[in-house]
């Protein structure tokens, strides 16, 4: 991605465009936001036909980096 991440608005772009690419389902509602001196944590929900996923990534604010991708079950 390489730019930098300066507000939750390009966050959030950056969460929903990495979901398009590498995850299942249709991107959702976003959950939470969280930012750090270095990161944005944002979590997101994905929907199916019959399931809803919720996803939490770590993007560096630095160059807007994935650098961290978990879903639902393995972060709780």
């Amino acid at each position: 991605m390489s730019e930098d991440v300066p507000d939750q608005e390009v966050a959030i772009e950056l969460a929903k465009e990495y979901a398009d690419s590498e995850c299942v389902g249709q991107f959702g509602d976003v959950t939470d936001v969280d930012e750090t001196e270095t990161e944005w944590r944002i979590e997101f929900q994905t929907h199916t036909l019959s399931d809803t996923y919720t996803h939490r990534v770590l993007i560096t604010k630095s160059v807007g980096n994935v650098i961290s991708h978990d879903r639902s079950g393995r972060f709780e």
